[in-house]
């Protein structure tokens, strides 16, 4: 059987989630100071380390409000709780970076192009759960 690009097969979990390694994906237009921001229709995507100090998390305002996102990052981008759950052993490992997209009207080349990448980034950090946030 053939799996379709147009849609995304279902996956059981194979293992405890203590045992697992869970990365972070957002189309929230996450960065860190010091990164290039994403600019207006921008199909780029940054890799957040895991070590970031959340209270050096941006996100770019325009397409949503961001203002509680500003006060507290974890509201959108979850790194800090994340790194309690790892702590109390309800999670094995957090992958070494996470993902973060900008904000793009092109969805047709986001999907046929860009996703692709994302995908490809993604993958090399190992996750057994990726936990998904928009914006």
């Amino acid at each position: 059987m053939e799996l379709s690009r147009s849609c995304i097969p279902y996956t059981p979990l194979k293992r405890e989630l203590k045992d697992c390694r869970v990365g972070l994906v957002t189309t929230a237009g996450a960065y860190v100071e010091g990164m290039e921001p994403f600019t207006e229709n921008d199909l780029s995507f940054r890799l957040i380390p895991t070590a970031t100090d959340t209270k050096k998390i941006r996100f770019v305002p325009g397409h949503f409000d961001t203002s509680k996102g500003a006060l507290d990052p974890n509201i959108m981008f979850p790194l800090d709780r994340l790194r309690e759950l790892l702590a109390a052993g309800e999670i094995g490992k957090v992958s070494e970076y996470h993902i973060s997209m900008g904000l793009t009207m092109e969805l047709r080349k986001l999907k046929e192009q860009v996703s692709w990448n994302i995908a490809e980034a993604v993958l090399k950090t190992r996750p057994d759960i990726v936990v998904l946030t928009g914006g």
